[in-house]
């Protein structure tokens, strides 16, 4: 399982793959399978559509990870605070996932910081709806990512831009920075993680990985995360540990509307809508755009029984946009 997932994340990062991967043709079989549409608009009709039909919240994420250049960057960036007016202009939660790889990162510390900033000072000065969220969250990328990531958090919160934080349940420092975090009115996405480092940064094995999670959801469940306006966001598949976590949620008094459930768009949908259906918040994760291969190369590393959709863009490009 390591040895896929190190090796997705090199072809995620290849800038070669990346360019003959787009030359296959606009949209493979695996982009469909992930992607919620090829443009801005389309992506909003499909958040649209989602919440009036479902209740069913969105994260609209604009692809384009591990670049360096200065004018790839820069259409990143803006196309994250179009996403944020056409947000508002919908009436959605203004909701929104940037990667530090796509907002200069890669370049420097402080260009990255500088373009993330913009983003989060434009979402904060949208209009508050009720019932509605505000934030921009943050993906986390590898551990070399890791202290970057939760320094730009840190530095956006202090601002008191409305920032949230990804982290990895199987790093095993995860826990250490919930106990820093909890205490503030923030929010912070935890999913189980991939590409994994070492067996001295990660948990491994599945129970191992569970185990983990359930114990930073302790964290970010407890009455004193509750009392400081600490927001939980659930990013997992996983109905065994979600049926855990609503049962945790209930004991520590949490109402249904105080946490959610964040799933990958076109995955577990079934789940999706019985979580729905129970009265628990649900978002997916919705990201929009051409460049879909780092992203799509990420769920293969994640998730490798999506190898055969890989495989199948490989070869062919008899799957156009539909």
């Amino acid at each position: 399982m390591n040895s896929v997932q190190n090796g997705m994340i090199a072809l995620a990062r290849s800038t070669f793959v990346s360019r003959w991967m787009r030359r296959l043709g606009k949209r493979t079989a695996l982009a469909k399978r992930f992607v919620g549409g090829t443009d801005l608009d389309r992506a909003l009709g499909t958040a649209v559509n989602l919440f009036a039909r479902y209740g069913i919240r969105a994260s609209l994420f604009y692809l384009g990870e591990y670049v360096l250049e200065r004018a790839a960057i820069e259409q990143n960036v803006s196309q994250a605070l179009a996403a944020i007016d056409a947000l508002t202009q919908a009436g959605l939660d203004i909701h929104v996932s940037i990667d530090p790889t796509a907002v200069g990162f890669m370049t420097s510390r402080d260009y990255g910081s500088a373009n993330a900033t913009r983003i989060a000072q434009h979402a904060a000065r949208q209009p508050v709806v009720t019932g509605h969220e505000r934030r921009v969250m943050l993906d986390m990328e590898d551990l070399s990512m890791r202290d970057r990531t939760c320094e730009l958090h840190n530095a956006l919160s202090e601002q008191d831009l409305p920032v949230a934080l990804t982290l990895h349940a199987r790093q095993r420092r995860t826990c250490d920075d919930l106990r820093r975090l909890v205490d503030l009115p923030t929010a912070v996405r935890l999913v189980k993680g991939a590409f994994p480092a070492s067996p001295a940064h990660d948990f491994s094995g599945r129970a191992a990985i569970d185990e983990a999670y359930f114990e930073a959801a302790r964290l970010m469940l407890s009455r004193q995360a509750r009392d400081a306006g600490f927001y939980p966001a659930f990013g997992t598949h996983d109905d065994r540990l979600a049926v855990s976590i609503i049962e945790l949620a209930r004991r520590h008094g949490w109402a249904p509307e105080q946490f959610e459930f964040e799933m990958l768009y076109g995955v577990r949908t079934d789940w999706q809508l019985k979580l729905r259906s129970m009265g628990y918040r649900v978002r997916v994760y919705l990201p929009f755009g051409d460049d879909w291969w780092p992203y799509a190369a990420r769920r293969v590393g994640e998730q490798p029984r999506n190898a055969w959709l890989l495989a199948r863009s490989a070869i062919g490009n008899g799957y156009g946009f539909g």
